[in-house]
């Protein structure tokens, strides 16, 4: 049984539809010849004979039919078969002129009552044996027609031997034709479908971070450009309103930078403010909270990418230099190793640092106090690992999910930097992946394949 995709192929289709036109075409000519007409070969047969004797004729000097050019490689067949074939020139009166033996008188005499000017085909019956006879007008002599006479027995080997090969030649032919036109079909609908299957390729890959690709109409079939067409159109309202949302979204964070500031400076200003702390600690998560916003506003906009050359053991010694006060006060310790087997990467050094920053961040937060935070620069990308409890199973798929933050985090960080880190990674076309060492979790960045 055929799948389902096989029927709904277009090439499988097509082919499908010439090999039933071809049988069609076959049925409808063997039909036509073996029902219909099924004197169409003894006729044919016939009016060869008609025409070679045509041509062979010998006017004489007043231009009338006087004898036939002697043929070796064909008058022996009326020697041979004087009583199966034969032949006779007669005027328009069916008076015989000429006759191919003696012996045809009795034959086309019974002939001659049946004798009509047009040209026919019919049948008379001699000793038992049933004869067909074709007549036809002689060209060149007005006047004058020709007539031959042939058994039914002869005939109908005639047209055994040539329908047998007939009939496998015309299988043969139909089996060629059949394979020539399924590799024409497939060739041309191949070539005329490679344009389509380079936009549904290039559709596949198109993400939030990558609306702004659009799908090439050049050299598609008419037929699909609308579809085609209706599809770019649709990507432009996404990409519209996505900008909306991010401007909207960056907008909102910037400007709450501002009053965020100034709140934090009058809570500091005032010595006997009510749970001073608690209110500095809570602006400070609201900061730390619109500061990642702003981040992953940023890391979603492919335009803020601003590619170079780039080594990650350069940005690497940038982000321990900065996060170097945070380390001491939690009593960790960062080593990083593995900076001669750096590689050259095209990539932006801003969301490089955002990126190695929030991992090494978190792993600042996990990591126990007096253990080692390593920072491994691979040639395919960097790990981070820390020596802490590790990470849940059951918590492994939402690491990297926004706003997600484990049941002990419940109350501290915003849930976004992991998720930035994936956003920066998958925008630049690399992987991200986290997993458990026994002790601690590590992060693995992975930047070619």
């Amino acid at each position: 049984m055929l799948s389902a995709n096989r029927k709904r192929n277009l090439t499988f289709r097509l082919i499908i539809t010439f090999v039933a036109a071809l049988a069609l075409t076959l049925a409808s000519i063997f039909f036509y010849i073996f029902v219909l007409n099924p004197n169409l070969i003894l006729q044919r047969t016939l009016d060869k004979q008609l025409h070679y004797l045509s041509e062979e004729l010998i006017p004489d000097a007043e231009g009338r039919p006087s004898g036939k050019r002697y043929d070796e490689k064909y008058d022996w067949v009326y020697k041979v078969l004087s009583t199966e074939l034969l032949y006779q020139i007669t005027d328009n009166q069916g008076r015989a002129i000429m006759q191919s033996s003696p012996d045809a008188d009795a034959i086309f005499n019974q002939v001659n009552p049946q004798f009509s000017t047009e040209k026919r085909l019919f049948s008379v019956t001699y000793q038992g044996l049933l004869y067909h006879v074709n007549s036809a007008h002689l060209a060149n002599y007005p006047g004058y027609y020709v007539q031959v006479a042939g058994s039914d027995r002869l005939l109908s080997i005639f047209q055994l031997t040539n329908l047998k090969p007939l009939s496998v030649v015309a299988v043969l032919v139909s089996l060629i034709c059949l394979l020539l036109i399924s590799l024409v079909v497939w060739l041309t609908i191949g070539y005329m479908l490679r344009p389509l299957k380079k936009a549904s390729a290039t559709a596949a890959k198109i993400e939030p971070h990558s609306l702004t690709q659009r799908l090439d109409t050049h050299k598609l079939p008419e037929e699909v450009l609308p579809l085609i067409n209706a599809f770019n159109q649709t990507l432009d309202r996404l990409e519209k309103g996505f900008k909306v949302q991010q401007e909207l979204l960056a907008t909102t964070a910037h400007e709450l930078k501002t009053p965020l500031s100034l709140l934090r400076g009058e809570i500091e200003m005032a010595e006997h403010f009510p749970k001073r702390e608690l209110l500095l600690r809570d602006v400070d998560q609201m900061a730390r909270l619109i500061h990642q916003l702003l981040h992953w506003a940023e890391s979603r906009e492919c335009q803020n990418y601003q590619y170079q050359s780039l080594y990650l053991s350069d940005v690497a010694e940038e982000v321990v230099l900065y996060l170097n006060r945070l380390a001491v006060i939690n009593q960790v310790h960062i080593v990083v190793s593995g900076q001669s087997e750096a590689m050259l990467l095209h990539a932006d050094r801003s969301t490089c640092f955002v990126l190695m920053k929030n991992l090494l961040e978190n792993a600042i937060h996990h990591a126990p106090s007096h253990s080692v935070i390593e920072l491994t620069i691979t040639s395919r990308g960097i790990t981070v690992r820390d020596y802490g409890a590790g990470i849940a199973p059951e918590h492994l798929p939402w690491l990297f999910t926004r706003f997600w933050r484990g049941p002990h985090r419940r109350n501290e960080g915003a849930g976004l930097g992991l998720a930035i880190c994936a956003e920066i990674a998958t925008t630049h076309g690399w992987q991200l992946k986290a997993s458990n060492s026994s002790p601690g979790a590590c992060f693995s960045l992975q930047t070619s394949p």
